[in-house]
């Protein structure tokens, strides 16, 4: 078929490892790296939006909550790209033939993410240092301008990730592909796990900054009044974030189950037991943990905080493996037309 023949065939050095251990690697170290992405942007957000409340109503609370969130910022990020270097890797040697022709049709806009990076990390840096410089009336409106401008970078870098990885799932559309900006109405799913991953930067986020003024607010206790109002602050704006988030997800999640194809959505809806196991524990386990949250949120024990934590990384596992085995069920017609290279073809010369 002509579809088939636009897919390249695999280079001929094998996987070099086990392949089963590698699609493990690649689910956990993606995890690891899309917790702090999504920690990063979503705080860095949330300190503009602070910051910006602070400068309306006239309080102090607001602009320190802003500050503690932009430090956190400068400092996950560089977290963010250190864990996405073993993802990139892994899933360029698991599914070359996919991920590098997908790459290629939006090159521009990939060799732009070093640029774009560079001039948000820049910006949330200034952002950052320049909190107790710019503080007369006029100065802190641009200060918070800047870092709306750092933050608006970082939410347009996922979409250049997902047109990526969206295409890489549809080889039968690349002849008709137009880079990366054709590609964000091209493709099915695009936007449907943008909006997706965003509400998860900021329940990530809210989380995140629960536990960091939950840490504070017990470490030194109540003895400063000002510390102990904006943990208080802290702790409440993060459990309603991180509740109105995941409130939300159930929508996204449908509305991108919707986009599947028919014959893979019904796998998800009974035909397939583990695709439809993952799909409705992630959905029983979101309840529980809302259960959680809202019982934290009333009474601010250790003990709805544990649960909490502890449902959120089972929720987590269940969607990071949920998304690889869309990404295998999505392929696998095409890589039984050209399979992966994970032994010798051939003869080998001595």
């Amino acid at each position: 078929m002509y579809i088939f023949s636009m897919i390249p065939e695999d280079i001929e050095l094998i996987i070099p490892g086990n392949l089963g251990f590698f699609e493990w690697l690649i689910v956990i170290s993606f995890l690891f790296h899309i917790i702090f992405v999504n920690i990063t942007v979503g705080s860095s957000s949330l300190a503009v939006f602070q910051e910006i409340r602070g400068i309306r109503n006239q309080d102090e609370l607001h602009d320190q909550l802003a500050e503690q969130l932009a430090h956190h910022t400068s400092i996950l990020k560089s977290i963010a790209v250190v864990l996405g270097v073993a993802p990139l890797l892994l899933i360029s040697v698991i599914y070359t033939q996919y991920f590098y022709p997908s790459t290629i049709l939006i090159g521009k806009a990939w060799l732009s993410l070093l640029i774009i990076l560079i001039v948000a990390f820049l910006l949330l840096y200034l952002y950052k240092f320049t909190w107790h410089r710019w503080t007369r009336a006029y100065y802190k409106r641009i200060h918070a301008l800047v870092g709306a401008i750092g933050s608006l970078l970082l939410l347009f870098v996922p979409l250049i990730f997902i047109v990526n990885v969206v295409s890489m799932l549809y080889p039968d559309m690349w002849e008709n592909s137009k880079g990366f900006f054709h590609g964000l109405t091209y493709y099915p799913q695009v936007w449907q796990r943008y909006f997706h991953f965003i509400l998860a930067s900021f329940a990530l986020a809210g989380f995140y900054l629960y536990f960091w003024n939950k840490r504070l607010s017990l470490k030194e206790g109540q003895d400063d009044r000002g510390g102990a109002d904006l943990y208080r602050l802290g702790k409440r704006l993060g459990l309603q974030v991180l509740i109105g988030s995941t409130a939300l997800q159930f929508v996204t999640g449908f509305w991108l189950l919707l986009q599947f194809e028919p014959e893979i959505r019904l796998l998800y809806m009974g035909e397939d037991m583990l695709l439809t196991g993952l799909l409705v524990g992630s959905i029983v386990l979101t309840l529980v943990l809302l259960l959680f949250l809202i019982l934290l949120m009333k009474h601010d024990k250790q003990q709805y905080m544990l649960l909490s934590v502890a449902t959120f990384v089972v929720i987590l596992a269940t969607m990071g493996w949920m998304r690889h085995e869309l990404r295998e069920t999505y392929l696998e017609p095409y890589m039984e037309e050209h399979p992966r290279t994970v032994e010798f073809q051939g003869n080998m010369e001595d």
